[in-house]
């Protein structure tokens, strides 16, 4: 790597850790239909799913269904949520829409979407850290407020898991948080700051320090590697 490539390596990162330092902080605000409280505690116990006993267990199985027990929590958070909070870390690729509809039947979809969307910022956030050897931040500080559990317009069975957004020009990996549109913004933020900077994404050609082919390449690679639905 040149002295010139080592700059742009720490620009960027400068700028992405900015970009998340905002993040960060807008996790822990009031929702829409969890407290700022309840999301604090639930990025907590994300953070614990990565030591939990019936994690590893489950992880170790041939189905997660197979392993019965309590999850290690460190909240108050509904057990059902408790669940979805680290399934959704440590094992995503095995959720089965059984599952989630007995999830949802229990804390409603618009709280499912708004903690499974939370929890994936989260995720990227420290991931990005780890993968720098870097601290992990403290956990945001929790807004004030209450959940205004207003639920949008223009949503509605689109033969998902749960209900999106009517409206097809949207990207579907936009459409999939937009039960939930003041949360799902901060999904869109960080895609923006990795990936697809806004109205750049229209353009064949990046002026970057990857060229557009490279990204799409290193894209597609850790989506499958995710087994990303999209």
């Amino acid at each position: 790597m040149t002295l010139t490539d080592a700059a742009a390596a720490s620009d960027l990162n400068e700028v992405i850790t900015a970009g998340h330092d905002q993040l960060w902080q807008a996790l822990g605000a009031c929702g829409t239909w969890w407290s700022g409280a309840d999301r604090v505690a639930a990025i907590a116990e994300a953070r614990q799913a990565l030591r939990c006993e019936l994690c590893r267990a489950r992880l170790e199985a041939l189905s997660p269904m197979m392993v019965a027990g309590k999850h290690d929590s460190i909240s108050n958070m509904p057990e059902l949520a408790v669940d979805l909070i680290h399934r959704l870390t440590t094992d995503p690729g095995r959720l089965s829409k059984d599952w989630a509809s007995q999830v949802i039947e229990s804390i409603t979809e618009e709280a499912y979407v708004e903690l499974a969307t939370v929890i994936c910022v989260q995720y990227v956030i420290d991931s990005y850290s780890r993968c720098l050897g870097a601290p992990l931040r403290e956990l945001p500080i929790a807004g004030e407020g209450e959940p205004s559990r207003i639920r949008p317009q223009g949503v509605g069975d689109v033969g998902a898991w749960v209900s999106q957004s009517l409206d097809k020009s949207l990207a579907n990996v936009s459409r999939a948080a937009s039960l939930v549109p003041d949360t799902e913004n901060l999904w869109r933020e960080l895609v923006q700051i990795h990936y697809s900077r806004g109205p750049e994404f229209a353009d064949l050609i990046w002026d970057r320090a990857l060229t557009r082919p490279q990204v799409e390449l290193l894209a597609s690679t850790v989506s499958a590697l995710n087994e990303c639905f999209y």
